[in-house]
């Protein structure tokens, strides 16, 4: 009796050629492209549903991510060029975690693999910038973020992502987010299924608290990566 799949089924030399070459592909690209290709979802998303705002990015990094929304932000004029006005706010340390709680503590979430050059970060985001404004703004979140969402005039967001691993920086971060945060917007979650998948610590932590604590009512649209989320506020 032939298989139901059939020749495709006989050709195992195949699927092992595939299976190895996906085995051998590093977890990072993999989870780029796919942070890559949300970035665009929520901005094509929130120009066609006008959500006026900013962009902010807390864990820059590279700049990778952030030159990306850029990018994205461009093309989107063409469906509505109103998404020129957002500017984007960038805020990292550019150094790493520096001391971190024990309740933070991760194997992977160290400074050895998360220090960057300021300089390298904006020489980056520069060439991708051309019509769009934007500030990368360097310190520790306790220090850079002291003044609230005033000292930089931002009124509200529209994208807000994320990326920066622990409690207590995703804490510090969603509440400066929380006078501006509206209907609409999107928040980016880049780690949200670590600390072995617990609700109670890290920034799924942050953001359950952020969302009790300011009332919100939220949708997981996305998926993505090795454990990124994508929700809308559905109301606020």
């Amino acid at each position: 009796m032939s298989s139901k799949f059939g020749i495709l089924a006989k050709l195992g030399f195949l699927q092992d050629w595939i299976s190895t070459l996906i085995a051998g592909v590093n977890p990072a690209v993999i989870h780029n492209l796919e942070k890559y290709h949300v970035l665009k979802k929520v901005h094509y998303l929130s120009a066609i549903e006008n959500v006026e705002g900013d962009y902010l990015e807390f864990g820059v990094f590279t700049g990778s991510s952030f030159s990306h929304s850029i990018r994205c932000c461009q093309k989107m004029q063409k469906l509505n060029p109103k998404v020129l006005n957002t500017k984007f706010y960038g805020f990292d340390s550019f150094s790493g975690f520096g001391e971190i709680s024990e309740e933070d503590v991760h194997p992977f979430y160290t400074d050895e693999n998360f220090s960057t050059s300021l300089k390298a970060v904006e020489k980056r985001v520069s060439r991708a910038a051309r019509n769009i404004q934007y500030q990368l703004v360097p310190g520790f979140f306790s220090d850079s973020l002291r003044g609230g969402p005033v000292s930089f005039g931002i009124q509200k967001a529209r994208i807000i992502f994320i990326d920066s691993d622990t409690y207590s920086s995703a804490n510090e971060a969603l509440i400066f987010c929380s006078s501006i945060i509206q209907e609409g917007a999107f928040m980016i979650l880049d780690d949200f299924y670590s600390y072995r998948g617990s609700s109670s610590r890290g920034v799924a932590k942050a953001f359950n608290e952020f969302i009790e604590k300011n009332k919100l009512q939220v949708r997981r649209v996305f998926t993505y990566g090795m454990g990124g989320a994508v929700f809308i506020i559905s109301k606020s």
